[in-house]
């Protein structure tokens, strides 16, 4: 009998308040609390982490590279259409002729019925200020401020003042349209920056078409948009940004449309600003940091030879000559055009990827072997999306403390460390009568939105949560099972949105670190004298079923996962415009969303990246929660049925479809435990 053995029996004789390897924990008095402060700290610390490393991006061979990567991040990678504008005259300015122009810049989908009728598009607004004076002008493109448009062409300028899409409140009342746009780019790849980029690269090319236009002296003026654009459309012969550039290192602070996937791993505001560089680069007021962030611009330049091109001034007065005006429906008549239009082409690229997605994973593999070969490549764009989370190392520092003494098992709260200043916590409950030498398997068992590991257990019994959990944690255990309830941080929506937007930032996912922290615990019960290393399990209800279907693939040691009561069509789940359940409609539910995973996974393919290992979908027939009709649910599951029959393995891929509402029903899951885990 081994010494770690030993430990075990004389502790559980004793009645032990501990569990082996493991020291005294004083259970916090708000756990849920600590651990969000844990997550918030952590990311912030990654973020200044980032922050200095972002040097070694910048050396001069790589500089076009960079700039590549921030068209990726921006989402600018569809070609414009040549502009043929429309003009209405408007009243005139004085010094200055107005015109209201327009023309198409996009189709509303890239292919296909898709695409729309020629009629059909995304289009390019805007007024249009020539000054009366002969001959070729420099021109600006204006963002933002009408003021400054009149007075750059009272003094010789041609301007062009897109309309961009406003930040106005939406029917929603939580949001408004800009964040509405943003989420549905988002999840097609797509940035609501990266269009309105787009926006001036195309009245550029207008610009350059007008005989009394100079096309090599065209700029862009405004304010974060201006610096972005400049950084990536270098026929841009200068730019002016006023009262934007700032130390972005509190970007998660700002509204969510700026928020930017991965960020902060190679860019803050001087290395958007290097890309202009040699190129003429005013700097006109900005944030607190402004000053810090513009000295480390100015190094930039230096290396360029460019030092005298880039300028810090203070923020500029407000114009003194008055804006051209444009008749308020008609204003109206444009936003409101100009928000369809965006938002019927995000939703279009969204159905794009249904193809795109299929056709990726097609694939002739004919048997386990040959699939794990085939979708290796997969699982690493996987990580992409959630994120690529060192690996833990160090003590585990185990901490437990027991919470249950019943008649079939011992129950103890227990943390485990997974960073300096991260820790997983959760509830393990160990059967009773375990006989010397004998090992049992483990099964997570994983609590949902606002739910707790106490939940997912039902020692204690409780009225509501056992109405939807079914107390199946406890059941588990006493059908014999080592049991741990982890808790995930979702039990306050507006701290678990805090936490996404701080994670994106630096190309994480909240999940991708709940997947960390379960391989932190598995490392601590594989010390366990009664714990079978090769039979581990995850079994997540709601949120925990998103849970175990993105925290899956990322552990293998999880032989079988079951997802329960959040099996969906992904695509519609996030980008539909009308659902109830849609995650469009709800503020806090940003951690629903990645940059342009539709073109690379919904549920069917993060349940392909769990086989050949045992993966059960459990689905209620009324679970409010599957997108309606139920149909695209069912094709997705369909395709992961296909998939596991055509490996040859169908019992180890299935569905268990239940008569019932949003809630564990466990008859055919319990089952498919016991198959593949006793």
């Amino acid at each position: 009998m081994t010494a770690g053995r030993i430990v075990w029996l004389l502790c559980a004789a004793a009645g032990a308040a501990e569990l082996p390897g493991t020291t005294p924990w004083g259970f916090p008095k708000d756990i849920v609390a600590e651990q969000y402060l844990e997550l918030r700290q952590y990311y912030e610390r990654e973020l200044a982490r980032a922050a200095s490393r972002r040097g070694r991006y910048w050396q001069r061979a790589e500089w076009q590279s960079n700039r590549e990567e921030l068209r990726r991040l921006l989402g600018v990678v569809d070609p414009l259409i040549a502009p043929k504008p429309d003009t209405t005259p408007l009243e005139g300015g004085g010094a200055f002729s107005v015109s209201l122009v327009e023309w198409p810049i996009l189709r509303l989908g890239n292919s296909g019925s898709t695409g729309g009728f020629s009629g059909a598009m995304v289009r390019e607004y805007g007024l249009l200020l020539t000054p009366k004076s002969p001959g070729r002008h420099p021109a600006t493109i204006v963002l933002g401020d009408a003021g400054q448009s009149a007075q750059l062409a009272e003094a010789g300028h041609v301007v062009f003042a897109p309309f961009l899409i406003e930040r106005r409140t939406f029917s929603q009342p939580w949001t408004e349209d800009r964040s509405w746009l943003f989420r549905l780019g988002y999840q097609v790849g797509r940035h609501l920056i990266g269009s309105e980029v787009q926006q001036v690269s195309s009245a550029y090319d207008f610009l350059a078409g007008l005989a009394d236009v100079d096309a090599a002296r065209i700029g862009v003026a405004g304010g974060l948009t201006a610096l972005y654009a400049a950084a990536l459309d270098t026929r841009l012969a200068a730019a002016r940004v006023w009262n934007d550039f700032d130390n972005r290192t509190r970007a998660f602070d700002e509204p969510e449309d700026r928020a930017i996937w991965n960020m902060a791993e190679r860019f803050g505001d001087a290395e958007i600003g290097a890309l202009v560089a040699p190129r003429r680069l005013a700097i006109e007021g900005g944030g607190p940091g402004a000053r810090e962030e513009f000295e480390r611009l100015r190094a930039h330049y230096q290396r360029h030879g460019a030092a005298g091109q880039v300028t810090l001034s203070a923020a500029p007065k407000a114009a003194a000559a008055a804006p051209p005006k444009l008749d308020p429906e008609r204003t109206a008549r444009i936003a409101n055009a100009q928000f369809a239009q965006w938002q019927a082409r995000f939703r279009n690229l969204a159905m794009e990827a249904y193809t795109t997605r299929e056709a990726a994973w097609r694939t002739e593999a004919a048997s386990a072997e040959e699939f794990e070969r085939w979708v290796q490549p997969k699982r690493e764009a996987y990580f992409d999306l959630t994120g690529r989370y060192p690996a833990s190392s160090g003590p585990l520092d185990a901490r437990s403390v027991q919470i249950y003494d019943e008649p079939d098992f011992t129950g103890y709260r227990l943390r485990v460390r997974v960073y300096d200043g991260v820790h997983a916590y959760g509830i393990l409950l160990v059967p009773k009568r375990i006989a010397p030498g004998e090992r049992r398997g483990v099964v997570f068992t994983q609590h949902g939105l606002a739910g707790t590991p106490e939940d997912a257990l039902g020692v204690v019994p409780n009225a509501k949560a056992d109405d939807v959990y079914q107390r199946f944690g406890m059941r588990l255990a006493r059908r014999g099972y080592v049991v741990f309830a982890p808790m995930i941080s979702v039990q306050v929506e507006p701290e678990r949105y805090a936490v996404a937007r701080r994670a994106h930032l630096l190309g994480l996912t909240p999940v991708g670190l709940e997947a960390r922290k379960f391989a932190r615990v598995l490392d601590y019960l594989e010390t366990l004298p009664f714990v079978d290393k090769r039979r581990f399990g995850f079994y997540g209800l709601s949120y925990g079923g998103y849970t175990a279907l993105w925290a899956g693939p990322a552990e293998p040691r999880f032989k079988v996962v079951i997802n329960s009561g959040h099996y969906n069509d992904w695509n519609l789940k996030t980008t539909d415009l009308t659902e109830g359940t849609s995650f469009l409609f709800y503020k806090n539910a940003f951690d629903m969303f990645q940059f342009g995973v539709l073109q690379s996974l919904s549920h069917s393919e993060l349940a392909m990246l769990i086989a050949p290992r045992a993966c059960l979908i459990e689905i209620g027939d009324r679970d409010g929660i599957v997108i309606a009709p139920r149909r695209f649910a069912d094709l997705e599951m369909q395709r992961v049925e296909d998939l596991y029959r055509r490996l040859g393995i169908p019992e180890k891929g299935r569905v268990a479809r239940f008569d019932g509402p949003h809630r564990i029903d466990g008859k055919e899951a319990f089952e498919f435990l016991d198959r593949w885990l006793k």
